[in-house]
């Protein structure tokens, strides 16, 4: 309670967050025990109920289909390669209670490429998406694949201190006067194969992918393996790198700086972990 401030109205609740907590202590020794090479904790999540939990992991694939992206040279791509680490990332944020991490995929995705592209590296608002992106469900789910969509036929998207978040859904106060960046359309930059994949990712921008997340509630560090996640998609985070030579996909997730490897998760590369090469897509930044 201390550690993450958490506050009881009632002796109830208090009872029933505590039983929760035990049951986190338990799951967490046991994967403690059992996963070789990730190591969990008892982190900001461990008073959350199962139920709590999968409430935040909102994103289904809508099928709705990208054009692909031009596939870089493999022969030329680099062995290792992070766009955050290149100074192209915004810093890490936290969606809250709120399922909108389709929302945030999207914008920060739409943040690097509009850095990538030389204009500048903008804070933007994934409340608008959240807000206004009709064929959505706010913090009920989303899908990148669409989001994208709206963005682009919208006209942009305000910046976070016009149109800040609040991790509810409300109504649209989007303001054409604030836009903080454009884009065009969007690309799946997959291109057949993991390999292809990291070299578009190297030569183009972070990707948003959807992924089975249902197993990253109490990660703090490691590299996650495919036989220790599902195929059940339903979390957006964004691709920022990878290392063939170490075998890993560097994830940048929303649930803020304190989960995980400072907000990041690492994922087997290779091997189709997690589900995340099923929608790999970049945004088009225009001026």
């Amino acid at each position: 309670m201390s550690d993450h401030g958490r506050v009881y109205a009632t002796t109830e609740e208090y009872a029933q967050r505590f039983q929760i907590y035990q049951q986190s202590v338990e799951k967490v020794n046991v994967l403690n025990n059992n996963q070789y090479g990730v190591v969990y904790e008892l982190n900001k999540f461990a008073d959350w109920s199962e139920e709590e939990f999968r409430g935040i992991l909102g994103t289904t694939p809508s099928g709705v289909e990208s054009e692909a992206l031009e596939n870089a040279p493999l022969d030329t791509a680099p062995a290792a390669f992070d766009w955050c680490q290149q100074g192209r990332c915004t810093p890490i944020k936290d969606q809250g209670q709120c399922g909108s991490c389709w929302a945030f995929a999207t914008t920060e995705n739409i943040e690097s490429v509009h850095a990538i592209a030389g204009m500048g590296l903008p804070v933007l608002s994934p409340q608008q998406i959240v807000d206004c992106d009709k064929g959505e469900h706010g913090c009920g789910g989303g899908d990148p694949a669409q989001a994208y969509g709206y963005v682009r036929t919208q006209g942009g998207l305000d910046t976070s201190a016009s149109y800040p978040y609040t991790g509810v859904q409300g109504g649209c106060r989007f303001n054409a006067n604030t836009v903080g960046a454009k884009i065009s359309g969007d690309k799946n930059g997959y291109g057949g194969s993991e390999n292809q994949m990291a070299a578009n990712l190297a030569s183009t921008a972070p990707f948003s992918v959807i992924v089975d997340a249902q197993q990253w509630q109490f990660y703090k560090s490691g590299i996650l393996k495919a036989s220790q996640c599902g195929q059940s998609l339903d979390h957006a985070v964004v691709a920022v790198g990878y290392s063939e030579t170490d075998k890993y996909w560097r994830i940048r997730n929303s649930w803020g700086a304190s989960w995980g490897e400072s907000g990041f998760i690492r994922l087997e590369f290779g091997t189709n972990t997690c589900g995340i090469r099923t929608e790999v897509l970049t945004s088009i930044a225009t001026k």
